[in-house]
């Protein structure tokens, strides 16, 4: 039996579409942290020594810990849930999108893991919450076939 792929916590990658670039910058994104009083972040280089904004706040029980690059664009998700993921996503980055962006790709280290590395998948962005949670959970199920089933719980926290 499979368990449920909503409450198992990997770390999510997200980039943008095809022709549906982001051009949100760090200021835009570190003024809307300004208005969550719980939110914290950090201005650095990344690993190519492109800028990049690491960014942690409280997220019902999880601490939700990210990063983002302008230039190429991403965004990071550290462990935790697909709910928690959708929070972030819905509550935080999505609402900076031009309203153009539709979609963003995505994928998990579960499908990196499971052979899907090449494979960029579509995460509709304006279709609410409930889109968002069936295509995370869908994402998790389609991965975890190619690798025989769902892997060994994580501790979250």
């Amino acid at each position: 039996m499979t368990r449920d792929p909503s409450g198992y916590a990997t770390p999510w990658f997200f980039a943008p579409a095809p022709e549906q670039p982001w051009d949100v910058g760090l200021d835009e994104l570190v003024a809307s942290l300004e208005q969550r009083p719980d939110a914290h972040w950090s201005l650095g280089e990344g690993f190519r020594s492109e800028p990049l904004l690491d960014v942690w706040f409280p997220l019902g029980p999880w601490l939700f810990q990210g990063s983002y690059t302008p230039h190429p664009s991403s965004l990071s998700i550290r462990i935790c849930d697909v709910h928690a993921a959708t929070e972030v996503l819905t509550t935080w980055f999505l609402p900076l999108l031009p309203e153009r962006v539709t979609s963003v790709v995505f994928n998990t280290e579960d499908g990196v893991e499971n052979g899907y590395a090449d494979v960029d998948f579509t995460l509709p962005c304006r279709n609410g919450r409930d889109a968002l949670v069936d295509t995370l959970s869908r994402h998790l199920r389609h991965v975890w076939a190619a690798g025989g089933g769902p892997p060994a719980p994580r501790a979250h926290g």
